[in-house]
């Protein structure tokens, strides 16, 4: 009985990660109760032992919380905390046994509902329907742009969404596969004509990705691929003002030094700011870092800068927040966390490129912003790994 609702709860999570993050919580919890009720911790303990990666999980939760004992600085120490130790839930979903039928479900719920968002999205862009908490009080108004969730999230959603409809599509020896390829035109669509550069990019570089991976194997695969990427942000630059925009001020950011676009503000752009700054700080503390909560304080008080910190509260890479808030031990511990996820996806004498490039996507992801401790995106993450690392092969999900 307990097996059952924690499948079902399961299920719904694939729903609920890209539409509402009150649901996603409810579910969370319901996971974690059912999984103390259903016991049999002796096994469980067991798994935890045998997965380097859940000790190196569980040490930088550690590492964090030792990181609160030095420093002078903890401000957002109970916003690190309460983010970081969501990693945990990584120990809940491994230890548990799901139906192979549970994970075929929750990834045809995960895709189905994003195809839902991205239309809606598409609709709103294009002024057809207005923006839904025009309808629905409990939408938060950030969501305007893209349905149910921010457009950054959204985004990043319905990209990891379009490289795993693409991996099914290539697995599948069904005749309507096709859909596949139905559900990345649409994404796509989404993809490009908001603002979410992150989403941007990680469905440009893991296409083309995958136009490589598939030169070898299957090349009219790798063809189509590069003549959709060519077209999809060809047509996009010159059909959406706002794609078209985006990807002006990044160039111009990026040829001038960081320097923003028609700005009445000299500040470069925070990102470079972070970065520059950021990295003269660590080299003061380089192997223990400020502490725990310590980077806005920090970098407010020993810089120049006008930027709202309250708001800012890490320096938008992961990577570079790690180092300077735990230091050259937690970095390391952080990569060891991929490290070994990759090495346990590549388990079989035939390495499974479609798995890794779970990992992959969301290292690349955490250069550009601190996922790591945005909660949908953690979510997704640990919920998307857990069908990974249990499937091991994505054609028992599609055939």
């Amino acid at each position: 009985m307990i097996k059952d609702l924690k499948n079902i709860v399961f299920v719904l999570l694939g729903i609920s990660i890209p539409i509402s993050i009150a649901a996603t919580n409810v579910l969370l919890a319901l996971f974690l109760i059912f999984w103390i009720i259903e016991g049999g911790f002796k096994k469980k303990l067991i798994i935890f032992k045998s997965s380097k990666w859940l000790w190196a999980i569980s040490s930088l939760c550690l590492m964090f919380c030792i990181g609160f004992l030095y420093g002078e600085a903890h401000e957002d120490a109970s916003y690190v905390l309460q983010r970081i130790f969501l990693l945990m839930f990584f120990i809940v979903f491994i230890s548990s046994d799901f139906q192979n039928r549970t994970f075929k479900i929750a990834i045809s719920m995960f895709l189905a509902t994003n195809f839902i968002s991205a239309c809606l999205a598409i609709a709103i862009n294009n002024e057809f329907i207005s923006p839904l908490h025009h309808y629905i009080s409990l939408i938060n108004e950030e969501s305007a742009l893209s349905a149910f969730l921010k457009y950054n999230y959204h985004n990043i959603l319905l990209s990891f969404s379009s490289l795993l409809s693409l991996a099914l599509f290539s697995r599948s020896n069904s005749n309507k596969k096709v859909i596949y390829l139905v559900l990345i035109l649409i994404y796509s669509l989404s993809i490009f004509s908001e603002a979410g550069r992150a989403g941007q990019l990680t469905f440009n570089l893991f296409f083309l990705v995958y136009f490589i991976y598939f030169l070898r194997i299957k090349i009219l695969y790798s063809i189509s691929i590069l003549l959709f990427l060519i077209t999809i942000n060809y047509s996009s630059y010159n059909t959406s003002h706002v794609f078209k925009h985006r990807v002006d001020t990044l160039q111009h950011i990026v040829k001038n030094n960081g320097e923003k676009k028609n700005s009445k503000n000299s500040e470069k752009d925070i990102r470079y700011l972070f970065l520059n700054e950021g990295i003269k700080l660590i080299a003061e503390k380089p192997i223990f870092g400020y502490g725990t909560g310590s980077f806005s304080s920090v970098f407010a008080k020993n810089t120049n800068s006008n930027y709202n910190f309250i708001k800012h509260k890490t320096p938008h890479n992961n990577f570079l927040y790690i180092l300077f808030e735990i230091g050259l031990f937690g970095l390391l511990i952080f990569l060891a966390i991929f490290y070994f996820q990759i090495k346990s996806l590549l388990v079989s004498k035939n390495i499974n490129f479609h798995l890794i490039i779970l990992p992959l996507f969301y290292l690349f992801l955490m250069l550009f912003d601190s996922y790591l401790f945005i909660y949908t995106i953690t979510v997704f993450y640990i919920f998307m790994f857990t069908i990974y690392y249990k499937v091991k092969d994505l054609e028992e999900i599609v055939n």
